[in-house]
């Protein structure tokens, strides 16, 4: 993802759903959320996305983050 762009509502509204769709019933879903949130922040301020960031969510950005 290029970091030239930065996440809008609807970028934000289809990972957050698709997330709630797919993980709201587990037990981690809050600490995804969590690490969306953090995420989404790193990438708008231009900066890597941290290891720490859980790969399910790596994989959303990738989906629904802006494309460049």
């Amino acid at each position: 993802m290029s970091s030239n762009a930065s996440f809008k509502k609807e970028h934000i509204d289809a990972l957050f759903g698709e997330l709630n769709s797919d993980y709201k019933d587990m037990q981690e879903s809050e600490q995804l959320h969590r690490d969306a949130h953090l995420a989404i922040a790193y990438f708008d301020s231009g900066r890597d996305i941290p290891d720490t960031i859980d790969p399910r969510v790596h994989e959303l950005l990738e989906k629904h983050g802006p494309s460049s």
